[in-house]
């Protein structure tokens, strides 16, 4: 029993072997014209927009949402367990994609996603907002991945840089505007954090509609059954359970536990025992992997994986300590705080966009990424270096590089990873792309915590607090400020400031390391290739017979 695949060029088929039976799948390449290509990218902008818009908009108002709880504790969570789904289930989107569809996956997707944003504004407790957070994020893992996906099936390698690059546009106004919502909403009232969650739902409704009526993609034909038994259910056990329990580890570390402790260690013990053993499986045990080991020889993909990795930690660590660095070092209000990511969301839609045009005119990306690393690694080494006197000009000016430099490392660095394998590896190497990336994201955000309370919890100590009153400072300062008198505030504040710009430019300095580090990787491992396919005429023409025959169709259904 076999489904039908388009091979990785328009007569051939790739067929995979599963117990002596032959199981194949049409690939999902689709060239369209270009107005159907302008209605499917618009799609997968509102995909991307509400993906990114759910993430940031919780930047900047966690600890006004852990005080409404009476859990400022417990904070971290709210964004952690979102980030711990949405990671792990990364690596099957992919797979899952090119089995049952690109459509029907983010349909799913997006109906996870809509019920745990509904759980969420209705969440009475902390524990409950955390567990629905988490359920929201199997849904919001594969959003802006099977968007990526949906791009490159529509559009030519190389033409894909400028639809990418604005899609990389979407993407940092989203994170710009984000925080400035979120604060916003969550500081009206006591209960008015719950609109964060509710604005996702309009906002899904309208992108459901928008992929429905938007996306003429193709369909993944064969028997269910068939593309059940194409699934690595044993794969997927492992990904889950090496890649919760890792992740799990790297959220508890220098948080609720510290890094030498028995939890810590030995979840970071299991996961990674758990994640070998998936390699293993994944290349010795299956014939259907969810990562098939061969995309791995090439360079490209592993420079890619690495930098991505960086990518992750450091832009994560921005979004959500840039406007903590600035309430707390500088005194701004939670809305403030938030607008002054602007220089660097604003930069980097002008730079996503302009590399993206390059790699579109020029078919280079390699200069693209190398300058966005240098660039990077400069902005972040400047930030490290302000302090309370700094001006507003030196605080706009550093965020104006550091934007620079995450716009021309995101989008260039996709084609690259997508040029670097054949087609039919194109939707599994995108969302392990996107998974390294979270990955990353996720121990810089535990990384820089640890940094932070180490440093503000060794300042502290002249202040003879006992162990809750530390615990409320280091979890919550601004509201453990909010509930002292002027003068005990200000004596407070006389310590807690300069620890905190202490442990935000150790943060930074590191950012900028690994930035420089990425640059060196991207020279050693990012070498350019053509990004021409050989068959790239052959799918055009094959793509506007169909779409001929479908209008063929259509003519005759109303002349009938």
């Amino acid at each position: 029993m076999t489904g039908v695949l388009d091979k990785p060029n328009p007569t051939q088929n790739a067929e995979v072997e599963k117990d002596g039976t032959n199981i194949t799948f049409n690939e999902q390449t689709n060239y369209v014209p270009k107005r159907t290509i302008i209605a499917i990218f618009l799609a997968c902008s509102s995909v991307d927009l509400l993906a990114l818009m759910d993430q940031t908009t919780l930047a900047a108002s966690l600890s006004i949402i852990g005080n409404a709880l009476g859990a400022s504790n417990q904070t971290s969570w709210i964004s952690g367990g979102y980030f711990v789904t949405s990671t792990c289930f990364q690596l099957l989107y992919g797979k899952l994609s090119d089995i049952w569809s690109r459509k029907l996956v983010l349909f799913v997707g997006l109906a996870i996603f809509f019920f745990g944003s509904l759980a969420a504004s209705l969440a009475q407790t902390a524990t409950q907002l955390i567990i629905f957070r988490a359920f929201t994020g199997v849904g919001g893992g594969g959003l802006m991945t099977v968007a990526q996906m949906i791009v490159s099936d529509v559009v030519p390698l190389r033409e894909r840089g400028k639809y990418q690059g604005i899609l990389g546009a979407v993407v940092a106004i989203a994170n710009g505007i984000g925080p400035v919502i979120g604060g916003a909403l969550a500081s009206r009232s006591e209960d008015s954090w719950r609109w964060i969650f509710r604005l996702n739902l309009p906002l899904t409704a309208l992108t459901t509609l928008a992929v429905f009526f938007f996306m003429p993609l193709r369909k993944v034909t064969g028997d269910w059954k068939v593309k059940v038994k194409a699934i690595d259910f044993f794969g997927v056990v492992l990904a889950l359970g090496g890649t919760s329990v890792l992740l799990l580890g790297l959220t508890w570390g220098g948080g609720e536990y510290e890094w030498k402790s028995s939890h810590v260690i030995a979840t970071l013990v299991v996961g990674i025992a758990i994640s070998i053993a998936f390699v293993v499986w994944q290349w010795r045990g299956t014939s259907t992997p969810l990562v098939p080991m061969h995309i791995f020889r090439g360079r490209i993909v592993n420079g890619a994986c690495l930098t991505m990795f960086i990518n992750g930690w450091n832009f994560l660590v921005q979004v959500y300590y840039i406007p903590t660095f600035y309430q707390l070092v500088f005194g701004y209000s939670t809305v403030k705080a938030a607008t002054m990511l602007l220089p660097i969301t604003l930069m980097q839609t002008v730079s996503s966009t302009g590399s993206g045009l390059v790699v579109h005119w020029v078919g280079r990306y390699r200069e693209c990424i190398l300058f966005g690393w240098i660039v990077w690694a400069v902005g972040l080494g400047l930030f490290s270096t302000l302090d309370k006197d700094s001006g507003l000009g030196k605080q706009i000016g550093y965020g104006i590089l550091t934007g620079v430099g995450v716009g021309n490392t995101l989008q260039p660095s996709l084609i690259a990873v997508q040029a670097g394998v054949e087609r039919r590896d194109m939707a599994v190497v995108t969302s392990f792309r996107n998974f390294v990336r979270n990955l990353g994201g996720t121990l810089g955000l535990a990384i820089a915590g640890t940094i932070i309370n180490n440093v503000v919890s060794s300042s502290i100590s002249v202040l003879d607090l006992n162990e809750s009153q530390s615990r409320s400072l280091l979890s919550s300062p601004q509201s453990y400020l909010s509930k002292l008198s002027a003068e005990e505030a200000e004596h407070v504040r006389g310590v807690l400031t300069p620890a905190y710009q202490k442990g935000f430019r150790i943060i930074f300095i590191v950012g900028a390391s690994l930035a420089a580090f990425a640059f060196l990787l991207a020279i050693w491992l990012m070498p350019q290739v053509g990004l021409n396919r050989a068959d790239d005429q052959a799918l055009k023409e094959e793509a506007k017979k169909r779409l001929e025959g479908q209008d063929e169709e259509k003519r005759l259904k109303r002349a009938g």
